[in-house]
């Protein structure tokens, strides 16, 4: 299944309740794309500069932080790969770390419970196509999801602001009260859409948070809702 032609193509959802998630943190931890971005891209530079391992993700590390997470190039792999002078194809490098690719324990148990109580289950995130593409393939998410918004390569967005949740509103022709969402950032995930009205959850799996929209877990969650 090619995620790419699910960003804003198909067919309306309209009628239908509609649980969205957000990805890394999520539904998947982070295993995978800390191994791509402080494994693989410093192992090419210490392998293509002829440094050591360490000087490379020092390196690396300033230079992410010099761009940092509000501007799209920090999303992009390919941006990296050719900034530090890499001959590595982004897919490549992503397909060499799949294996690290983790579900959270709760994740297919709560999806497949929201699925059986009659939810059209999407994802927004603010990842990459090409992340997104090697994480629904070699999970077992692909059949689970209906479609999917990337705010960075769908909307042109760093983040989840409201303007993301009004257009993924828009084109499933939905009320914001017809979408729940739920992911690990209290600002992008929890208070943003909650100012434009969709009924959004936070998901703190630490338990340090506490209030009547946060949960603990996605069973949790799906509990709360069903």
């Amino acid at each position: 299944m090619t995620f790419k032609r699910l960003g804003l193509l198909g067919s309306s959802v309209a009628g239908l309740r509609v649980v969205s998630f957000d990805l890394d943190g999520t539904l998947v931890d982070y295993s995978f794309v800390e191994a791509v971005w402080f494994e693989g891209v410093p192992m090419l530079l210490s392998d293509a500069r002829g440094i050591s391992f360490d000087e490379a993700l020092k390196l690396v590390n300033e230079e992410y932080d010099k761009v940092g997470p509000s501007r799209l190039e920090w999303y992009d792999l390919g941006y990296w790969l050719s900034k530090f002078g890499l001959r590595e194809e982004p897919n490549r490098l992503l397909h060499r770390f799949k294996d690290r690719l983790r579900l959270y324990p709760d994740t297919l148990p709560a999806l497949n419970k929201l699925q059986k109580a009659g939810f059209t289950l999407i994802i927004i995130t603010s990842a990459t196509r090409d992340f997104i593409d090697v994480t629904l393939t070699y999970t077992n998410l692909a059949p689970l999801i209906t479609r999917v918004f990337s705010t960075t390569s769908d909307f042109g967005k760093a983040g989840k602001d409201e303007k993301v949740y009004l257009s993924v509103l828009a084109e499933l022709n939905l009320q914001p009260s017809d979408l729940y969402h739920i992911g690990d950032n209290r600002i992008f995930d929890f208070e943003v859409p909650r100012r434009v009205g969709v009924r959004a959850y936070l998901l703190d799996r630490s338990g340090k948070e506490r209030g009547e929209f946060i949960v603990g877990s996605l069973e949790e969650f799906a509990s709360k809702i069903t």
